[in-house]
């Protein structure tokens, strides 16, 4: 009876397995008719007790509301922010400059962003003065920015957040600067972590070798490092040759994922086991989260491709560990398949219809849709014309929705891959 007493002791005292939930999604991009998006749809007190104030960030709260529940659920959720934060309403856009108020970022976090990458092409679209005032308007927020700094070596200073005992790392840099530069001092600020690719470039910048050596380092100040990287060839749904061969490095250098964005599509989601023995993922793009790319497309009207830039996704995956100080590995890997909704053609057609541009996990419509369908059906054969005409809507509807939901897993899904779909806004078990 003492022996088996003693045996039961150290399983009584065994710590509980680590697990950190991570969600990953692409491109956030202000263009001139989603910031209209949110604008339709503000909402102010009544201002009773002096100026009125924004109940839901400008609106901004709106245009992410269909995957806060996801974003939410993870103990970490990362997005790239394709955009500066100025903070100045007079700042300069245009149809590739970008700028967006600081109620979005208010609305990110809300909606439960907590990192955001900022090494990309538009990093410098309010010069060197918007990416200073950037930083300052994340941390109003309450979000965590990775990607740029004061110097260089600050730029790529890996950001380390400690979850359920896991110190999780986070590196970001770019390829492309869309012809800006880095400082040539090293010292000055604001600097962008850039990785170019091949060509004369001016400006500090670190070649592939020297950005593998780089995640080598950081990878040994915490337990699973996750690299966020701007690359690739816009508009095409293959990873670009070059960064296959820096995917590999990387990995070989000690990153357990790599989540990239820039192309607009989506790109394959692949698993890769290192020299080591370790299982290690490659999500090359995970396409635009919010954008107004492809707003002419109609379902069954025109060619599948002319609707790939809304095409979305949010990755999820976990970090696990048996025990303190044992490896971490990746769990539970999913794509869930997210439609990018543009109203563009009701709204430019009707007047006083709000504009209407949100992520929309295609799972949870798929579901609503069907319910719906299900209790028209009930009512009576003889139904009103309003009726028969809601329900032909809503089948149109609900052919778009499996058609792109098939479309996204085909991509992201490689043959034999081991990357799973998963229903909308559900943890996975375990």
């Amino acid at each position: 009876m003492l022996v088996q007493t003693l045996l039961l002791v150290p399983l009584l005292c065994a710590a509980p397995p680590e697990r950190v939930d991570l969600v990953f999604g692409g491109d956030v991009i202000p263009h001139g008719e989603v910031k209209e998006a949110a604008a339709d749809h503000t909402r102010a007190d009544s201002g009773d007790a002096g100026p009125a104030r924004s109940l839901n960030n400008e609106g901004w709260d709106h245009v992410f509301g269909p995957i806060a529940d996801v974003l939410r659920s993870a103990d970490v959720a990362m997005v790239n922010l394709e955009t500066p934060i100025s903070g100045n309403p007079d700042a300069r856009t245009a149809p590739l400059l970008f700028d967006a108020p600081p109620a979005m970022l208010h609305a990110l976090a809300a909606a439960g962003v907590d990192v955001v990458s900022i090494a990309n092409n538009h990093a410098y679209d309010q010069r060197r003065v918007g990416v200073q005032a950037t930083w300052k308007h994340l941390s109003e927020a309450g979000l965590l920015g990775v990607g740029s700094g004061e110097s260089e070596a600050a730029a790529w200073e890996p950001l380390i957040i400690e979850k359920q005992g896991m110190r999780i790392g986070f590196l970001s840099f770019t390829r492309w600067l869309n012809g800006a530069r880095n400082p040539v001092d090293p010292e000055t600020s604001p600097h962008v972590a850039y990785v170019p690719y091949k060509g004369k470039v001016s400006g500090s910048w670190q070649s592939p070798d020297s950005a593998a050596e780089l995640v080598r380092a950081a990878a040994r100040r915490c337990d699973a490092l996750i690299v966020s990287i701007h690359w690739g060839t816009e508009y095409s749904h293959t990873p670009h040759p070059e960064d296959r061969k820096l995917a590999r490095a990387l990995l070989e250098a000690g990153a357990l994922a790599i989540i990239g964005h820039h192309p607009h599509v989506l790109q394959p989601v692949e698993a890769y086991r290192t020299s080591s023995g370790r299982d290690t993922l490659v999500a090359f793009s995970l396409g635009n989260l919010i954008a107004n790319q492809d707003r002419h497309y109609i379902h069954g009207r025109q060619m599948e491709a002319d609707g790939s830039k809304r095409d979305s996704m949010l990755l999820r995956f976990s970090l696990t560990r048996p025990q303190p100080g044992a490896p971490v590995s990746l769990e539970g890997v999913s794509v869930l398949p997210v439609w990018i909704e543009n109203n563009h053609y009701v709204a430019l057609g009707r007047n006083r219809v709000p504009r209407h541009i949100q992520p929309v996990l295609l799972d949870a419509e798929l579901q609503a849709i069907q319910e719906r369908l299900l209790m028209l059906s009930t009512r009576a054969l003889t139904q009103p014309r309003e009726v028969r005409q809601e329900r032909t809507a809503l089948e149109r509807r609900l052919d778009m929705a499996r058609h792109r939901r098939e479309l996204i897993l085909r991509i992201t899904r490689p043959p034999g891959s081991d990357v799973a779909p998963t229903e909308s806004g559900r943890r996975p078990a375990g």
